[in-house]
């Protein structure tokens, strides 16, 4: 596993979650004294007074929760600065790594590989999108990755059909 994979495996584990099961916003957000809020504004993350805050679109599709809260979490625990005072292009730094980071906690490595994926590429994009309550588009960025880190030495064509 790569350092991103070990530290969300360790950050997991550490936190007692250990199934797909447990992979929800609350129970995430509970266990690490987060604030959860929603509101009718966009989603964000803040520190105030050294405890962490995640304040999630009311509004948006319910499958893009757990990717977003998964995205705003990577804020909270690996990054520093107000983004309204940091130059434009440390925020689009920072904002791809929240990406990744959304990637690999919503849809965490060492689950993945217990799952036994079908080997038909949509069928497992279907697969990861009701396991981990993520959108299409997101399953197949995180399956992406996943062949391309875990699956290489593998022969793809004969592993997936499309």
């Amino acid at each position: 596993m790569n350092h991103l994979e070990d530290f969300i495996s360790k950050l997991y584990k550490t936190i007692d979650i250990h199934t797909t099961e447990q992979l929800v916003s609350t129970n995430i957000a509970e266990k690490l004294s987060i604030g959860l809020y929603y509101w009718d504004e966009k989603s964000q993350a803040t520190i105030t007074n050294n405890k962490g805050f995640i304040f999630l679109d009311i509004t948006m599709l319910s499958n893009f929760e757990w990717e977003t809260f998964c995205h705003e979490l990577c804020h909270l625990l690996l990054h520093a600065g107000d983004q309204t005072q940091l130059p434009s292009s440390f925020v689009e730094y920072q904002e791809r790594k929240a990406n990744n980071f959304a990637l690999h906690a919503a849809v965490p490595t060492f689950m993945l590989k217990e799952m036994d994926l079908p080997n038909n590429y949509f069928a497992s994009v279907r697969l990861l999108q009701e396991t981990f309550k993520v959108s299409f588009t997101f399953a197949c960025k995180r399956l992406d990755h996943y062949i391309n880190n875990h699956l290489h030495n593998h022969s793809l064509p004969h592993m997936y059909t499309f």
